[in-house]
C-alpha cells in the first residue's frame, strides 16, 4: 500500500508527523534556512539516522501521513518516497 502526505487540516490521516512527534523535522523554516534547505537538511538527517528509518518502516509503511505543510513541500514527502521506494523493490525481490 503506498504511503501518501495530507495536510491534517484538510483531510483524514492516520499518523501524524509533525513536530513534537518522533517523525516531526527538526529543522525550521527561517531559523535554519528556506522550506527548501529545511527538507533538504531533514533528508540528510533522516537518512543518517538508522533508529528513525526502522521506526519509520515499522510504524508509517502504507499510512497516511498528516502534516500542516501539505500541499506544499513538506519533510514527509521524503518520509513517503522512503516507505514507497522499500515497497517497490520488496515487490521486485519477490517477483524475482
Amino acid at each position: 500500500m503506498v504511503t501518501t502526505v495530507v495536510n491534517l487540516k484538510e483531510e483524514p490521516f492516520d499518523i501524524y508527523i509533525g513536530r513534537p512527534s518522533l517523525f516531526g523535522n527538526p529543522f525550521y523554516i527561517g531559523r535554519d534556512g528556506t522550506r527548501e534547505e529545511c527538507i533538504e537538511k531533514f533528508k540528510s538527517f533522516f537518512y543518517s539516522n538508522m533508529n528513525l528509518m526502522r521506526a519509520t518502516k515499522e510504524k508509517l509503511s502504507g499510512k497516511v501521513l498528516g502534516c500542516y505543510c501539505k500541499p506544499l513541500p513538506c519533510h514527509g514527502d521524503i518520509i513517503a518516497e522512503y516507505l514507497n521506494g522499500l515497497e517497490k523493490d520488496e515487490k521486485r525481490t519477490a517477483s524475482s
